[in-house]
């Protein structure tokens, strides 16, 4: 069976997937967690950058797993928006997701509104710079092209570094949606739409990625047309497999904010105990085939915990089924750092947004 190895933030939801087809699988990631390690064949934890993994950490680690195991693909999630030339670094091959290239456009500023520009599809009003007395309001974000998971977005009378790839959008208050969806450069397939949650870390980091349901509360021609833009976008920047584009409705239009070029996070919310999504991630990529049908998925939602303190994991802490990248034993998890992830699924939104609160308010209890 294949070997692949998977360049990650958090490596365990796409080594768990691509276990479940019966591959073995190598993680690079930032996290270790134990789930990663218990789905992996090999699990190496490396340094952190600000927006994703350290380069030459990468470098090391890929070096180090190559003298005992060759790969048949690599796979990634956001640790490669921040350095895409990861991937002509590592020098494995095939790239199964976009390419550095597809990457880089996605996430310069200059083309990508300059491309929904050229499509009239909608966005939150946009600029390269701003006057002294715009960037001293608080009407407008900053937002690092190359950031993810809302880190890379506050407000611009913030002390922030805005010397790199950066732009200024207008702040916008809606509801927050995106689409999870597989690609194969020219069409798509929808899995689904997913309303997204944020929180607050902190003035640095506003509106980090707190969670997701796999349903929007949202008109069927809102969402179709969301559809359709979609379907342009993925034509335009040759996008293939797992991706989503982020979308924001408020004051009575739709907009769009960002493409995510890479399996998404939500992208477990579709994801089965067969590994059947990552299988077919993998024949898009290769084989630009994409399915006709899928059954609909349940109703599901995952939640990030932050730690509110640093904290160090007891060793006799009992995890809860319904919890998943658990820290390892004796971890020091530093305050606003991820402590684990949660999930709910239900009959209904109320039902599992509730569930969701309960299960984060019973981990932050243990703590």
């Amino acid at each position: 069976m294949p070997n692949y190895l998977v360049l990650a933030t958090s490596g365990r939801a796409i080594a768990q997937g691509i276990t479940s087809l019966g591959c073995t699988v190598a993680v690079v990631d930032g996290f270790g967690d134990c789930d990663t390690h218990a789905a992996a064949t090999e699990a190496l934890k490396i340094e952190r950058s600000y927006f994703g993994l350290d380069h030459d950490s990468v470098l090391r680690s890929v070096q180090d797993l190559q003298t005992r195991m060759s790969f048949d693909g690599v796979l990634f999630d956001a640790a490669i928006e921040s350095d895409p030339q990861l991937l002509d670094a590592i020098n494995i091959f095939p790239i199964l997701g976009n390419s550095r290239h597809v990457i880089e456009t996605v996430k310069n500023a200059e083309i990508f509104f300059s491309t929904l520009d050229q499509y009239s599809i909608p966005y939150p009003e946009t600029k390269l710079h701003l006057s002294p007395q715009e960037y001293s309001s608080d009407m407008w974000l900053v937002k690092h092209a190359q950031g993810t998971g809302g880190v890379g977005v506050t407000a611009t009378n913030t002390d922030v570094d805005i010397t790199k790839n950066v732009y200024f959008q207008k702040k916008l208050n809606g509801k927050s949606f995106s689409i999870t969806l597989l690609a194969n450069g020219d069409d798509l397939f929808a899995l689904g739409f997913n309303t997204l949650w944020s929180e607050s870390l902190g003035q640095s980091v506003p509106y980090a990625y707190a969670g997701a349901i796999n349903q929007v509360k949202l008109a069927d021609n809102i969402l179709e047309t969301a559809l359709s833009y979609a379907k342009v976008l993925v034509k335009e920047f040759k996008l293939v497999g797992l991706n989503s584009i982020d979308f924001i409705y408020a004051e009575h239009s739709m907009y769009v904010l960002e493409i995510n070029p890479r399996i998404p996070a939500t992208y477990e919310l579709y994801e089965t105990k067969h590994g059947e999504l990552m299988e077919r991630h993998i024949q898009a990529c290769v084989h630009q085939q994409l399915p006709e049908v899928i059954s609909k998925p349940l109703l599901r939602a995952h939640a990030v915990v932050y730690a509110p303190k640093d904290i160090t994991i007891p060793a006799d802490v009992s995890w809860p089924l319904w919890t998943a990248d658990r820290p390892q034993a004796l971890e020091l998890i530093k305050k606003l750092d991820p402590l684990c992830s949660i999930f709910a699924g239900g009959k209904n939104y109320s039902q599992v947004n509730d569930s969701i609160k309960t299960r984060k308010r019973t981990i932050l209890s243990k703590f």
